[in-house]
Order: C-alpha cells, then sequence, then structure tokens
C-alpha cells in the first residue's frame, strides 16, 4: 500500500511542475480513481468542479460533474442525482454527450434494480452495451461493466446459474486484461450469488479473493463490501458463527460509516442487527436498541434509493423485534411495512417515468 501512495504522491509531484493548476487537479482525479480511493478521488473531483470550472476544458469538467452526481446518487438517492443529471445534460448539452448518457443510463439501471424492475434493467444494460461497441470501437471498461451489470441483473431475478455463468466469463475477461478492480469486483458477485443462492460456503473462497484483491490495491470501499460480505456468508452458516461475523463488521464499520453510501451502510446496519438476533447469549427485551436502533437507520438509509428488498428485511427483522417486545401495534406497523415493499418489489411502478421514454 505504500508503493501505491508514493506512485500516487508522484504522479502529483511531477504534474504540479508540467501542468497548470487546473490540469494537475485533472491528474489528481486520475490518480485517484486509478489507485481507487474513493474519498479522495471525490474530494478532488470537487475541488475541480469548484475551483477550476473557468480554465478547465468541458471534457475534464463534464468529468468532475459525472463523479459528483455518481456519489451524490450513493449518498443521497435517486431524486438528487436525477435534479443534478439534468443540470448537467442542460451545461453540457454539445459536449461530451456520451458521458452524460452513460451516467444516465447507469443511474436508472441502479434504481430498476432497486425498484425490481428487471425488464427495465435488462433494457438499459443493452443501451450499455451498445454505448460500448460504438462504431469509434470497443470501449473495454464499460462492455466490462455492462457485463457485470447484465449478471447483477439475473442474480435479482434468481437466475443463479445464468449470473455465475456471466461473471465467470467476465473474471477470465478481466484477469486477460489484468483488470484488477474488474478481478476484485466480479469475484465479490460470485460471493453474492453463493450468498443468495443460499450456498455459503461455496461463496467464501470468492469473498476471500476479493478481499485480497481489494488489499492489495488499495480498493478501499470495496474491500469494507468485501468484508462484509464476508460477514454475511458466515452469518449465514448458523449461530456458532455469529461472533466472527459480528467482529468482520465492526471491523468494516469505521469506513462504511464514514464513507460509504447509502445501500452499503443499511447492509452493515441489518448485518449488525441479524448478528444479534442470531447469537443465543443475546436478549432482545434486556437490549432491545442495540438491535432496533441499526435497523431504523437501514430503513432511513433505503428510502432514498428505494430499494425494497433490502427495506422488506429490515421490516421484517423490525416486526420479530417487536413481537418478542410484546409491542403488538409496532410489530403491526412494521409488517404492514414489509407488505408494502414486498408488494412493490413484485409490482414495480414507474414504468410510464418520463426518464425512461426513448430507450
Amino acid at each position: 500500500m505504500e508503493k501505491v501512495w508514493l506512485d500516487f504522491i508522484l504522479v502529483f509531484e511531477i504534474g504540479t511542475f508540467v501542468m497548470p493548476n487546473y490540469q494537475v487537479c485533472y491528474v489528481f482525479i486520475y490518480a485517484a480513481h486509478k489507485f481507487c480511493s474513493a474519498p479522495l478521488a471525490r474530494v478532488n473531483a470537487l475541488i475541480h468542479a469548484s475551483c477550476y470550472a473557468d480554465a478547465a476544458s468541458s471534457e475534464d469538467l463534464s468529468l468532475a460533474y459525472v463523479k459528483l452526481i455518481q456519489h451524490l446518487a450513493v449518498s443521497k438517492g435517486y431524486k438528487e442525482a436525477f435534479i443534478a443529471l439534468k443540470l448537467a445534460e442542460e451545461k453540457f448539452f454539445c459536449f461530451s454527450k456520451s458521458r452524460i448518457q452513460i451516467l444516465k443510463l447507469q443511474l436508472l439501471h441502479e434504481r430498476a434494480l432497486h425498484r425490481g424492475h428487471l425488464k427495465l434493467a435488462q433494457q438499459v444494460c443493452d443501451e450499455l452495451g451498445v454505448l460500448g461497441s460504438s462504431i469509434m470501437g470497443v470501449d473495454m471498461d464499460l462492455k466490462t461493466e455492462t457485463s457485470l451489470r447484465h449478471a447483477r441483473t439475473l442474480l435479482a431475478a434468481n437466475q443463479f446459474s445464468q449470473a455465475a455463468t456471466v461473471a465467470n466469463s467476465l473474471f477470465c475477461t478481466c484477469y486477460k486484461f489484468n483488470n484488477q478492480v474488474g478481478n476484485a469486483s466480479v469475484l465479490l458477485l460470485l460471493a453474492e450469488i453463493y450468498k443468495k443462492s443460499g450456498n455459503a460456503v461455496m461463496g467464501l473462497p470468492y469473498a476471500l479473493a476479493s478481499l485480497s484483491f481489494c488489499q492489495s490495491f488499495n480498493l478501499d470501499l470495496l474491500e469494507a463490501s468485501a468484508t462484509l460480505t464476508l460477514a454475511e456468508l458466515w452469518l449465514s452458516l448458523g449461530p456458532n458463527h455469529t461472533k466472527r461475523a459480528l467482529s468482520l463488521v465492526h471491523r468494516t464499520l469505521p469506513m462504511i460509516l464514514g464513507h460509504g453510501g447509502l445501500e452499503l451502510c443499511a447492509r452493515a446496519n441489518i448485518a449488525v442487527a441479524k448478528c444479534y438476533l442470531s447469537d443465543h447469549g443475546f436478549s432482545v427485551s434486556e437490549d432491545p436498541n442495540s438491535v432496533l436502533d441499526p435497523l431504523k437507520q437501514a430503513v432511513d438509509d433505503l428510502q432514498p434509493l428505494e430499494y425494497n428488498e433490502l427495506a422488506a428485511e429490515a421490516f421484517y427483522l423490525m416486526a420479530i423485534v417487536y413481537n418478542k417486545l410484546g409491542m403488538m401495534e409496532e410489530r403491526e406497523d412494521a409488517a404492514s411495512s414489509f407488505k408494502k415493499h414486498i408488494e412493490s418489489l413484485e409490482h414495480p411502478q414507474g414504468v410510464d417515468d418520463p426518464l425512461v421514454q426513448g430507450l
């Protein structure tokens, strides 16, 4: 890791000698993404957009806007992100149309998955695939992302075998082209596939391999996500592994709560609650807030993301806790919210959303 940051500092110091300030900031953004420090990349995208807007080219400025809107979606939800996207479309109407278009498709895909609108999610994937294979040449990064999103769409549809096939093929491609971030992401996806299919034992090696890649290449937030997935896998193996799972969650909480987005924070809070509920030595009646507080926070975090499946899980756990506490009215409220999110997942809304018109 020390070598990574020495290389990063070297890139920046060289830039300060040979480039104007706004170009140095651009190099800083590029280097932060190259060395995969999400918080650092975010900070420098903000600096570039706010301090060097007058001097930077439209191409560079649009890149900074794209990165900031992506972060806005992750940390504030889709409503805020689409408002910012509309402003970016107006500002860069004559420039970087494909970049803004790609961002719009990325946001639409994420929201469709969270809502449970899988047909739309696959349609958006197909559109991204077309952009990745344009007449100007193949964009390998975009094609890799498209395949990853396709596998995630299959996973959301519980098509585990097909999702694993796509992911395995993608891993071979990433390995061939030395795409280390892709390797870590695909391995983590395979772990998620086995976790959701109920085969946690098979998922453990993939989560550990992804974690190893993340640690080797300083993929900070991806490492946190891999650690959380590893904890969820151990938790799936039964109460005997509860303490190990809780230890893993606590180890990664500082990074997740400090720099993670709404989804990652919600997953971590739900994992904490599940660890306590799975521990035979834990008494809900003696310390209900240790379970209810993280679940309530998870629900608040998931609302801007419209993430029906994860919100349903949180309300389901809340209903169990309230039932153990004998709080029948609160239990019924939680059960009603659980039912509402399940119905929304099975019958997703937003088919006539103007944002998806023309796809």
